[in-house]
């Protein structure tokens, strides 16, 4: 087995950028008093739908085990771990706008964006698994904008 420097780099260069982002935002909240109750409130509802998604996604993973589908533990962690950060991020995005918007999302418009986005990461990543070309996951960028801006359209 060889070291790959390039994964290395890729792996400890993203959790530096990651940290410092993290803590970069957070001292600039901090000054404009942006760390409150409500903040706090926002994320940690914003982290418990996480856990849901992430959730969903280990049964995804057992459920293509189960069919006999070979999968490498780093691939599932990691997409797992996407899955999870990535969740928590846009719930917490879509509730922060809620909150501050002076017309809230219609929830019927909010579920068919989140209905989009999860039918088109399930179908393109089994597609993925299934030919071993990850090359497919591209294919599901565009679905996903598309779930995303139907979610946050306001209609009135």
């Amino acid at each position: 087995m060889e070291i790959s420097i390039g994964g290395i780099i890729g792996l400890y260069g993203g959790m530096t950028c990651g940290i410092l982002g993290w803590w970069l935002g957070r001292s600039k909240a901090k000054k404009n008093r942006g760390l409150d109750e409500l903040h706090d409130y926002i994320w940690q509802k914003a982290k418990s739908y996480s856990w849901y998604v992430t959730l969903a996604v280990i049964y995804i993973f057992f459920t293509l085990i189960v069919f006999g589908i070979e999968l490498n533990a780093a691939m599932v962690l990691g997409s797992i771990l996407l899955v999870h950060l990535g969740s928590w991020g846009i719930i917490g995005g879509v509730l922060t706008i809620n909150m501050f918007s002076p017309i809230p999302f219609q929830l019927s418009r909010v579920k068919l964006g989140i209905g989009i986005i999860a039918a088109s990461i399930l179908i393109f990543t089994s597609i993925s698994i299934m030919t071993n070309n990850w090359l497919f996951l591209v294919f599901s960028i565009l679905p996903n904008l598309i779930g995303l801006f139907t979610a946050l359209i306001y209609t009135k």
